[in-house]
């Protein structure tokens, strides 16, 4: 990368006729892809049966094609939330989705609100993800599920030609003051948790992991020796590429033992 261009880039990103021109051309991965959203949607599902379910949706870009297909599937409600306005609240109501945008901290929502929260690669954009987690934990029922897929990868080396498969992680490279510097306002932002603090902030909110699963990176694997800047990390978290992750907010407070 080259430092000055980042930073730069970074701070015209600040300005909110740049951000929103920007906006038009930004791809969130599903895209509205019908047949890419139904996958999604079978992977949900496959944790835990829609309906009559109250659901909430953290981040679907563009795509509000999974939610459509939860709500013809038995849900009993669906709402969607996100950073920026993909479509209009109006375009939402059409597919009897209830749409909000949010701060990215507190979400504009009651507590005990939800049967289910999903998110699909999302969580590695949030900017505040302990505020968010804490969040999902306090608008979900007792008894409610949280399922979320995190992409750990650069997201600033995704669809880039001459990248070799060893820089998935070079977002890593940083100290996280230059990191948000170049980055903070730009879509290809990702906080660089690793699974093991992703996992912590989940157990820290009071949720508890019924399910957790993980790719890794056979690329990163194979070239951790020379990679210096991911040895400060255990082994699994220095390959660890996605994971995906099914909790629980407990019917009741865990109570402490004497």
């Amino acid at each position: 990368m080259v430092l000055p261009l980042e930073i730069l880039q970074n701070l015209l990103m600040g300005f909110s006729p740049i951000a929103n021109l920007a906006q038009r051309y930004h791809s969130t991965g599903l895209n509205a892809d019908l047949a890419k959203a139904c996958r999604v949607f079978e992977l949900y599902a496959g944790f835990r049966s829609v309906v009559g379910m109250d659901i909430l949706e953290i981040g679907p870009g563009q795509t509000l094609e999974v939610l459509e297909k939860a709500l013809a599937s038995g849900a009993k409600s669906c709402t969607a939330i996100d950073v920026a306005a993909y479509c209009s609240v109006g375009q939402a109501a059409e597919k009897r989705i209830s749409y909000h945008i949010y701060d990215g901290r507190r979400l504009p929502l009651e507590a005990g609100q939800f049967d289910l929260i999903w998110s699909h690669t999302a969580f590695e954009h949030l900017r505040y993800p302990a505020v968010t987690v804490g969040e999902c934990f306090r608008v979900l029922r007792p008894g409610g599920t949280l399922v979320s897929s995190i992409d750990l990868g650069d997201h600033s080396m995704y669809g880039k030609t001459r990248v070799s498969p060893e820089q998935l992680f070079d977002s890593l490279r940083y100290p996280k003051w230059l990191w948000d510097l170049m980055k903070w306002n730009r879509s290809s932002y990702t906080n660089r948790l690793r699974k093991s603090e992703w996992m912590a902030l989940f157990h820290d909110a009071g949720f508890v992991v019924l399910q957790a699963e993980s790719q890794t990176s056979k690329d990163i694997a194979s070239a951790l020796p020379a990679l210096t800047y991911l040895h400060r990390f255990s082994y699994d978290d220095a390959v660890t590429s996605v994971v995906t992750v099914c909790l629980e907010k407990p019917q009741s407070p865990a109570v402490a033992s004497s």
